[in-house]
């Protein structure tokens, strides 16, 4: 599948150079800084989603974030080179950009309006005001069932694909020098 990229030149030097390129946390902590404890078990738990579904090398724990092919998922940014990429089958899966929005700010993610409806009435009668409070604060410790609930609701980051194809990201744990067009 052809997949589109914005990275920094370092990830086509190290293409170029070793043939193959795989997100480091040190990457992870500048790109981030300040926030870096916030994403990075965030993104720990996306490769713990795809792992046995697709191929994850051992020393992989971050994806690499594609645009698929007719899409403008990714959007620009300064000092980044673009890449082409045509992917194989089982190297990449597809996720909902959508759901990883409401993982990054600890929120549920429904399934439709009447789910939606249901959670939010459902945090009424519990008398959380806070819904991200279910993971990133102390409202998890007194409802748990609710906090798995939310935690289990953002595997549909890859098993419920959104209407609007610009919400389609494809996801990769490496990234190879032949894969490069």
């Amino acid at each position: 599948m052809i997949f589109y990229t914005r990275q920094s030149s370092q990830v086509l030097d190290e293409l170029r150079a070793n043939g193959r390129y795989v997100v480091k946390e040190e990457y992870i902590r500048e790109k981030y800084t300040t926030i870096t404890d916030h994403y990075a078990p965030l993104y720990r738990k996306l490769t713990s989603y795809a792992r046995g579904k697709v191929y994850i090398p051992d020393d992989a724990l971050y994806p690499v974030w594609l645009s698929p092919e007719g899409t403008d998922a990714i959007p620009p940014s300064e000092d980044s080179v673009f890449l082409k990429l045509d992917i194989p089958d089982g190297y990449y899966m597809l996720a909902n950009n959508e759901a990883w929005d409401f993982m990054i700010n600890h929120l549920y993610f429904p399934l439709d309006k009447k789910d939606e409806l249901a959670h939010e009435a459902e945090l009424a009668r519990y008398g959380i005001s806070s819904p991200s409070s279910l993971v990133s604060g102390s409202a998890g410790n007194f409802y748990p069932v609710l906090r798995q609930k939310v935690l289990k609701s953002w595997e549909r980051v890859y098993t419920m694909m959104p209407s609007d194809p610009n919400m389609i990201v494809g996801l990769s744990w490496e990234l190879r020098r032949e894969w490069l067009r």
